[in-house]
């Protein structure tokens, strides 16, 4: 399986997509690798499913890999740019130029919430502010957790960030990253307790699991996925609710 596609409409979230991203045997981990790296595979999926021959992409991930994907597949691109033309009397313009903008989101904030999201928003209206019209956003998250296990899911805040940015949701893709086999997810990943001892027995292992079962659950698994939130940049200007259905729902 390498891909599996689900549509929802009647819910009116946008379309499920499983996709198949683990790294290849051997292969090197990807270079710069941040608080989100990205899979090799990832890079060349969102470049094969988002562009076509000619389109311009926007590598703001910050590992470089999108890019390398790109430029592998004859499109154009540029790594992390940070170019705003300035109008008349220093007004600002836009400056739309990529057809596919990829970028990456942080799991857990560093700073207080309300900080984190002004500086979420931020992200995402720059990479909407680069983007044609009509052009797509990938942005791409991994749930994280606080220092007490606390489970963190970026998701909602990203796609409120993207409403108020006047983005549509297209799909939602999650993006395997552990091997598969037979049996599963083919890498266990013990979730570890802050005491963790590993000179004691494995028993102790679990001692840190939460007390919720679904808690429990995203602890082990989150680690073997990332989520990307695929978002088109309208070809005509339109301001959307918070509520609206079938744009914002996670």
């Amino acid at each position: 399986m390498t891909h599996t596609h689900h549509e929802d409409t009647s819910s009116g979230r946008p379309p499920l997509a499983v996709w198949l991203c683990a790294p290849a045997p051997h292969q090197p981990p990807p270079p710069n690798a941040g608080a989100v790296p990205v899979p090799r595979r990832l890079a060349h999926r969102l470049v094969a499913e988002y562009t076509r021959p000619g389109a311009t992409v926007a590598d703001l991930t910050g590992t470089s890999l999108v890019a390398e994907q790109a430029a592998a597949a004859g499109r154009f691109y540029e790594v992390d740019p940070r170019t705003v033309s300035h109008g008349p009397a220093g007004e600002e313009e836009e400056v739309a130029w990529a057809d596919l903008t990829a970028l990456t989101l942080p799991a857990t904030a560093t700073e207080d919430q309300q900080t984190y999201e002004r500086r979420l928003r931020a992200q995402v209206s720059f990479a909407a502010t680069i983007t044609h019209p009509g052009g797509i956003i990938a942005a791409i998250t991994a749930v994280g957790h606080t220092p007490q296990g606390v489970v963190v899911d970026p998701a909602p805040g990203l796609v409120r960030a993207a409403t108020c940015a006047g983005l549509v949701y297209l799909q939602h893709v999650v993006a395997i990253t552990a091997p598969l086999c037979e049996a599963g997810l083919g890498t266990t990943l013990p979730v570890r307790g802050q005491g963790f001892d590993p000179d004691h027995d494995e028993e102790e292992v679990g001692a840190g699991l939460p007390a919720s079962v679904a808690d429990a659950a995203a602890s082990i698994t989150s680690p073997a996925h990332l989520n990307v939130s695929v978002f088109r940049r309208p070809k005509k200007a339109h301001t959307l609710a918070a509520g609206a259905e079938g744009e914002v729902q996670a």
